[in-house]
Parts: C-alpha cells; structure tokens; sequence
C-alpha cells in the first residue's frame, strides 16, 4: 500500500518548533498549496501535531521530496525531531492519532473532527489517489468503532475541565470574571458551552467573521466585540485565543502601562496568536498549549487498562484491513491478466 507519513508531534517538539513547521506545512502542503502532480499530500495540523501523509508510485522519491522542502523552508534544525511511517504502519499510527491515543489529552474527541476535515479539505480540491482514500476513511471509521464499544473519552479529564479549574484557581474572588473568546474554533466553543454551564454569566466573543459571531453569540446568548475592537482585550479578565491566525494578534508593546487588575491569557493556538514575551509582563499569566496539557497527564492513568484494549484493537483492525485491500488488489491484477 503505497502510503506514508512525516510528522512532529507535541512528544518530540516545543511549541516554537512546531509553530514553525506548520506554518511551512501550510504554505507548501495545503489543501490549495501548489505540488507536483506526481506527489500527493493532506497536511493534518493541529495545536499538538503536524503531519503530511502522501502517495506516490515511489514512496522513498516523495519523502526526500517532501523534506527538501521543509528543510528550504525552517531554519531550525529539526530532522531529528520527526517521525516517519509508510505503508500499514502510516495506517496503524492514523488510526491511533484519530481515535485520540496518541493526544496530548489522551482520547479526547476533538481530534475526530480535524482528521476528517482535513481528508475532506484535501479531497475538495484536488484529486487524490484511491491510497489516501482507504487510508482516511478506513482511520475514521474504526477509530469511531473503538471509541464507541470502548466508551473512550467518557468520565476522562479534558481540555475543558483543566481550563475551568486553571481559572478557578487563578480567579479566587466572588466578583463576575469577564471573559473573552477571541475566534470561533471548535475548541472556543466547547469551552463557552462548558463555562455557560457552568454559571459564567459575563463572556463575550470576538471573532473576525461578523457572521458567525453573530451566529453563536445568538447561540450562547453571550455578548460581542467587534474585530476591529480587539485592542480593547484589557478591559477583560480572561482572554482565551482560538483561532487559525498565522500571526500574532497581541504583543508585548501593544499592552497599555494602566493596564488594570491582573489578566490570565490562554493561547490555545498553533502558530499561537499572542506574542510569548507577553509572559514577562508582572500583570500578565499566560498560558499556552503545552502547559494546559501537563496539567491533564497525571489524571489519565487510571485509564491505562481501557487504553490499552484500544491499542490492541487499533493494531488487529489496521492490519485486518490492510489484507483484505492488498488481497483486493491483488485478484483485481489477476483478473486482468487472466482477461488480456
């Protein structure tokens, strides 16, 4: 099966590094990014991974190929940071990312969604070879399979759950905490959902297409900032960033010297929308990414029985596949020769 896989994971990289990385996996292997027409690639880039799986008649050509470009691309060096996998082993590491076992947050249910938008993505525009095709839709589905029959991610911490306690922690004051959402993610809305449920009465959502601010403001019943307002975040408590911003949206010298009262920043972004020497500023916490998710490791444990069942099942369900495809290829070649 003529697949494979290069990828950075939040294991082996920092948050710089694989900013840096997706950034370049971006602009070079994008759904509408120009390739060669012999190579074909779906980029899969979230706040913990970036992954370019490819097909090709030669495996080995479109891996020199895709490195040379990342290589061109980051300063920084990084070969020994990746990860590659090709053939039944590029299926059997899709199908574990996709059922949440290989996540910063063990068997969280967001990565589901990424992996399918970005197959779906990739298929809208450009014409993808019948590999990539088994490889996506057969990870979907059996990862759906195992997170069903496995219960996984029911009763397991969240991203969620660590970020209210992180607020409730930092916020320890019977006043009202004004919060603001900056981008309307899935991960922002997860979390504005959560925190309603939770009695935060005081949010607010800023997000650069007016439409579909509107849309979840009316959802939520929560309040909005114009984009162009974004300048105004310091007159919230909370900030959490979720958006797909290649940029910064905040800086270090943009932070007025009255800033008042002390603010906590979630960056949950990568590339990440809040400048890091934002950090040093005394009235300032911010949080990114990798440091919200230490905080979740620790409760996982108790999950390894269950956990490792999944694992089980990933490697016998990839390999079950794998055989009857290859078994299917082959009869198909034996039809046509026995026909010629």
């Amino acid at each position: 099966m003529r697949i494979g896989v290069v990828g950075i994971n939040h294991k082996l990289a920092d948050l710089k590094l694989r900013e840096a990385l997706a950034k370049a996996c971006q602009r070079r292997f994008g759904p509408t990014s120009l390739v060669q027409d012999n190579h074909h690639f779906i980029l899969l880039s979230t706040c913990n991974r970036t992954e370019v799986y490819f097909s090709s008649e030669d495996l080995a050509i479109t891996h020199t190929y895709l490195l040379s470009i990342l290589r061109h691309e980051v300063a920084e060096e990084f070969d020994h940071k990746l990860y590659s996998y090709f053939g039944v082993d590029c299926f059997c590491h899709l199908t574990r990312v996709t059922s949440g076992l290989d996540s910063a947050i063990i068997a969280e249910t967001e990565i589901q969604g990424q992996v399918k938008a970005a197959y779906e993505g990739a298929a809208d525009c450009r014409l993808l070879p019948k590999e990539l095709h088994f490889l996506f839709q057969k990870s979907l589905g059996i990862a759906k399979k195992i997170r069903t029959e496995l219960q996984l991610g029911r009763g397991m911490p969240n991203l969620e759950h660590a970020i209210l306690q992180t607020g409730k922690h930092f916020f320890k004051t019977s006043e009202p905490v004004r919060v603001l959402f900056v981008g309307a993610s899935e991960i922002n809305q997860k979390i504005m959902g959560f925190l309603k449920g939770k009695n935060f009465a005081s949010m607010t959502l800023c997000n650069r297409s007016d439409e579909s601010a509107r849309a979840l403001a009316g959802e939520y019943n929560i309040d909005l900032l114009e984009w162009s307002q974004l300048n105004d975040w310091h007159q919230y408590d909370w900030i959490i960033f979720g958006t797909k911003s290649p940029d910064y949206l905040i800086k270090r010298k943009d932070v007025a010297k009255d800033l008042a009262g002390h603010k906590l920043i979630m960056d949950l972004c990568v590339p990440r929308n809040v400048e890091p020497q934002l950090g040093q500023d005394p009235r300032i916490t911010l949080l990114n990414i990798d440091q919200i998710n230490r905080l979740l490791r620790i409760r996982h444990r108790c999950m390894t029985h269950t956990l490792a069942e999944a694992e089980r099942r990933v490697i016998q369900a990839t390999h079950l596949h794998t055989n009857r495809y290859l078994h299917n290829e082959q009869s198909k070649i034996t039809l046509l020769a026995v026909t010629a």
